[in-house]
């Protein structure tokens, strides 16, 4: 079905504010997840604002929240976010890994003591929207193996790049470093829908199709095998390892109702206005893009795309339309309205 995306963030800033967030904060939460489903990715949709809400109530998500620099050089800085909303934490670390960027060139921000943050393009495209190269990074908890082992050791740790352009949209590249983020897997389920073979396996490492398999006590699969796996490595070590934070196994999940995470984010922006000139870098990201959309297209391809093209595409449509959304998350919704006491109505546009 299509929802009102103006209703469904109004109940949801209501519903953080209730809770004890900032207005402002809420709104940083809010605009995330609607980021995500106007950009289609519903798996980091409103399909959390349930999750979110249960660990605010449990203080495993801080509010107010707080976030501190714990110590800074010229070109970077450590963040301790005190388990406040990622979102909030992320905003904050990739603006001061952009502040470290205006006056040196090149800024790397890492954050502690998080939660999960969204889409990682969300913080990349922060960089980008300001004439500066974005690069993000975080982890999660454990959800695939190592290659050929049968327990979860590592995340599939996002990471994001975004770059502006000379004109139009900016060119970002978000992804999990599994061939399916779990939000995806929980989203199949939640639609009643078999996933794709190759998504993940189930507790004895057998291929599935089944979610509700991967999620009992199965994993997610990397992304091109041992090269997604080393790639989740390097991000686990730019993010848990770098920042003294929890890492790897040490990281409980997201819905263990059971203790705080404390997750950790990298951030890096490039100030391209002192490495190049505007123009230059603007014609120079002009051609290569020439380059992909005029090159030879396969037999029954229509057009080429540059990475995120087709989803600001979607996103265009979608603040026109509406955001999609299956029936059981608007229920979950309904439900977290009648439990805070927040209005929720008249939200459905088209069944």
């Amino acid at each position: 079905m299509i929802v009102d995306a103006a209703k469904i963030s109004r109940f949801s800033r209501e519903s953080f504010t209730k809770l004890g967030m900032s207005e402002e904060d809420a709104d940083t939460v809010t605009t995330t997840m609607l980021e995500a489903d106007y950009r289609g990715i519903h798996s980091h949709g409103f399909l959390r604002l349930p999750i979110y809400v249960k660990r605010i109530k449990k203080n495993f998500i801080q509010v107010p929240s707080k976030v501190t620099v714990e110590m800074e050089t010229e070109a970077m800085a450590l963040l301790d976010g005190h388990y406040s909303a990622g979102q909030v934490v992320g905003k904050k670390t990739m603006e001061k890994a952009m502040e470290l960027a205006r006056n040196h060139g090149i800024g790397m921000a890492t954050a502690k003591h998080s939660n999960h943050f969204g889409i990682a393009a969300h913080y990349a495209l922060m960089a980008a929207e300001q004439n500066m190269l974005g690069i993000v990074m975080s982890n999660v908890e454990p959800l695939m193996p190592a290659i050929g082992g049968a327990e979860k050791v590592i995340g599939n740790n996002p990471i994001a790049f975004a770059s502006p352009t000379a004109e139009g949209d900016p060119i970002v590249l978000d992804m999990a470093l599994s061939n399916a983020p779990l939000g995806k897997i929980l989203f199949a389920q939640a639609q009643g829908k078999e996933i794709p073979k190759g998504w993940g396996v189930d507790k004895n490492g057998e291929a599935t199709t089944d979610p509700a398999q991967v999620l009992d006590g199965g994993f997610l699969s990397p992304v091109a095998g041992p090269k997604g796996f080393g790639l989740a490595i390097f991000a686990e070590i730019l993010t848990g390892i770098l920042t003294g934070s929890q890492f790897s196994k040490s990281i409980p999940s997201m819905y263990d109702m059971k203790e705080k995470q404390s997750i950790s984010h990298f951030m890096l922006a490039i100030d391209l206005s002192q490495f190049v000139s505007g123009e230059e870098y603007g014609n120079r990201i002009k051609t290569l893009t020439s380059f992909v959309k005029e090159s030879k297209k396969a037999p029954g391809v229509d057009d080429l795309y540059m990475p995120g093209e087709i989803e600001f595409e979607r996103e265009r449509k979608n603040k026109e339309s509406g955001i999609a959304m299956e029936e059981n998350v608007l229920q979950e919704l309904y439900q977290l309205s009648d439990e805070l006491g927040v209005s929720l109505k008249e939200v459905v546009l088209q069944d």
